[in-house]
């Protein structure tokens, strides 16, 4: 056995001697030249994070809660019950309405054979026109009626389908007002749900500030130690009366774990403008939860950590030490790459 492990341990170690110094193969990638320009200048604003789809359920029917299915934070998928009201009454009404039902259908069954009957009776003039008439119309409200209790069977099992409330959507149960025992009436509020996916920003900025923004456009934000990018979703054209701000909405392209009233710091432009270096977005990418762009020194891929100020249609302005105007940036094939690791230029 000791002979075994001293083969395998003389193996790995020549193995290790010959992989010293080994260095992956070049990576094909696409570089362009990184450029100076003039962008405007950006502002840090708080805003905060909300349920976009938010329902306080209702209740369409009144009675004692008799069953809860779920608590506060539970997650629940759409149509999935979450309470029922007392109905055994209503069930049992139910029930004496079917077995009525039934009674009248087989009467009608039977006053169907009686009219045939009497149909064939008149033809050979065995009965009067008056008799057939009382069984013809005997048979016209037997069906009026058939028809009437089918409709009120029907309410009553719509009613019966309001005792239990479901879930609209896929969601988060944050508030239950009831409990079992309690008389529910019609229109109390039973349950509060969010969707968990929709969640959003909201942030009040300057009016001077508006002609710097526009719908669709892409801002950088900050979520604790989240970076991420925010969407303009819409500019709600009316302001608060008190701070003379308007309030703008923004969807997140990350959900990860953010809940309602957590803070977001967004990055918003301003009037004023300052320089930047200009890369394609393309080369802008996520390292270590980091934004990061690869440069080509000497025919390595080095790994500069970037700030990112704006986008600007394809292009992205960043900050950064070590990254220049005219310096090869990694547009295609950045995926690939670590730092240090050699490349073969494909000039864009």
């Amino acid at each position: 056995m000791k002979y075994f492990i001293l083969v395998i341990a003389v193996f790995l170690n020549i193995h290790a001697s010959e992989s010293k110094g080994a260095t992956p193969p070049p990576s094909l990638v696409q570089t362009v030249v990184a450029k100076e320009g003039i962008i405007n200048s950006l502002q840090n604003y708080v805003g905060t994070l909300y349920y976009d789809r938010h329902s306080n359920l209702a209740s369409e029917s009144s009675g004692v809660v008799s069953s809860l299915y779920v608590k506060e934070g539970q997650r629940v998928k759409k149509g999935e019950s979450l309470l029922k009201l007392e109905s055994s009454i209503l069930q049992a009404k139910v029930s004496a309405k079917k077995a009525s039902l039934n009674s009248l259908i087989s009467e009608q069954t039977k006053q169907k054979k009686d009219l045939e009957r009497s149909d064939a009776l008149l033809k050979r003039n065995s009965i009067s026109q008056s008799s057939y008439d009382t069984t013809f119309y005997t048979l016209e409200a037997l069906d009026s009626q058939i028809a009437s209790v089918r409709a009120e069977l029907l309410s009553m099992k719509l009613e019966l389908k309001k005792k239990t409330i479901k879930a609209p959507f896929d969601a988060i149960v944050v508030k239950r007002d009831i409990d079992i025992g309690e008389w529910v009436a019609v229109g109390s509020s039973v349950f509060s749900v969010v969707d968990p996916k929709s969640i959003e920003a909201r942030v009040n900025i300057p009016s001077k500030l508006l002609s710097t923004i526009s719908k669709n456009q892409k801002l950088q934000a900050k979520i604790g130690t989240d970076n991420l990018e925010v969407n303009i979703k819409t500019i709600v054209p009316l302001a608060d009366k008190t701070s003379r701000t308007f309030p703008i909405k923004l969807s997140l392209n990350s959900k990860n774990n953010f809940i309602e009233g957590m803070r977001i710091d967004i990055q918003i432009p301003t009037l004023k403008k300052e320089k930047a270096i200009l890369v394609p977005r393309d080369a802008v990418i996520k390292r270590f939860g980091n934004f990061v762009v690869f440069s080509v020194v000497e025919g390595k891929a080095v790994m500069i950590p970037v700030s990112v100020l704006s986008y600007t249609n394809n292009e992205a302005a960043v900050k950064a030490q070590g990254l220049q105007a005219n310096m090869k940036v990694i547009v295609k094939g950045n995926e690939r790459v670590f730092p240090n690791m050699p490349v073969i230029e494909k000039t864009k």
